[in-house]
């Protein structure tokens, strides 16, 4: 009976240990999210307008101690489309490699939130489509990007990541116009 006690004690004790967040090194980080157009019903008429899609980011980074980092990722942010009559039909979609600054605040010892600036050399692809024509245009430009978010540490290697970025008016007005693109994603880290 006391071996049983003391067993239940040593296995409650080894799970109450908090789960700590290495200060410093290299990890990688994955999140997939909803990512929303903002300006991208300006380039057509809106007759029929979607502009939320699926988008994911995928990279890796070091942090220089637990509250300073860098990050690169490539992201990419899915596409909105319109439709209408006459076979009218149009895709924007956005990617890109971004690297960022991040700044962390740990709140305890399994939770922390942390914010992002930096940019992103984005490539904007459009095209569209209507009564047997169709034509579609490029542009590739370096925008800034920033973003807040909160993570759970699981233990010293592995964290869940809730984040919100924002990639700023992506795009070239003059050939394929510009649009901001919202990002709310689950990831998770990966710490060496």
């Amino acid at each position: 009976m006391v071996k049983n006690k003391v067993a239940v004690l040593l296995v409650a004790s080894a799970l109450s240990i908090p789960a700590y967040a290495a200060d410093e090194g290299w990890y990688l980080i994955g999140s997939v999210g909803q990512t929303k157009f903002k300006d991208a019903n300006d380039l057509a008429p809106p007759i029929t307008f979607d502009d939320t899609d699926t988008g994911f980011r995928l990279g890796g980074g070091f942090m220089f101690n637990k509250y300073i980092g860098a990050e690169v990722s490539y992201v990419d942010l899915g596409k909105a489309k319109v439709s209408g009559p006459a076979g009218l039909s149009g895709d924007f979609k956005a990617s890109g490699f971004s690297v960022v600054a991040l700044g962390v605040y740990p709140i305890n010892p399994q939770w922390s939130v942390h914010g992002r600036l930096g940019l992103i050399d984005a490539t904007v692809k459009v095209s569209a489509s209507a009564g047997g024509l169709s034509g579609s245009d490029k542009s590739t430009d370096v925008k800034a990007t920033y973003g807040v978010g909160g993570a759970f540490h699981l233990n010293k290697e592995w964290s869940v990541h809730l984040d919100y970025d924002i990639y700023s008016k992506l795009g070239d007005d003059s050939t394929t116009g510009e649009s901001s693109v919202d990002m709310f994603s689950l990831g998770v880290m990966y710490k060496f």
